[in-house]
């Protein structure tokens, strides 16, 4: 499994994929199932939080409502913790177009990272 983990205070935060894809390795989980599992496998170890990138079909990292929608329920299927999500630019550069995207999710998240030295930051917090 290739995670990240950060422990902040008493949590205990596992990145399962980050902004990586196929190219970076098997073992990096893309597809909502590989999440799930992944996740689980983190929490059964001690982890108190998980955060993860929803990915299109084709495995970058994307702000779709579907593709939240698509992660997050299999990973809460699995898991009792707080589950998040990435709002990085990388996923939707265009700031309107990212506070478009974190609006329109149905699923929402337990929480969503915010990188404060992206344009339109403040905005996509709001969201």
């Amino acid at each position: 499994m290739s995670v990240a983990a950060v422990i902040i205070g008493n949590m205990v935060q596992v990145c399962l994929n980050g902004a990586r894809g196929s190219v970076d390795g098997a073992a990096v989980p893309l597809t909502p199932g590989d999440m799930a599992e992944a996740a689980e496998r983190a929490v059964a170890t001690g982890a108190t939080d998980v955060h993860v990138h929803p990915k299109s079909p084709c495995g970058e990292d994307t702000l779709a409502a579907s593709a939240v929608a698509a992660a997050l329920t299999p990973v809460r299927a699995r898991v009792r913790v707080p589950v998040g999500v990435t709002t990085g630019a990388w996923a939707e550069p265009a700031p309107a177009a990212r506070v478009a995207r974190v609006r329109s999710w149905t699923v929402l998240p337990d929480h969503a990272s915010v990188n404060w030295d992206e344009p339109g930051a403040e905005e996509v917090a709001a969201a």
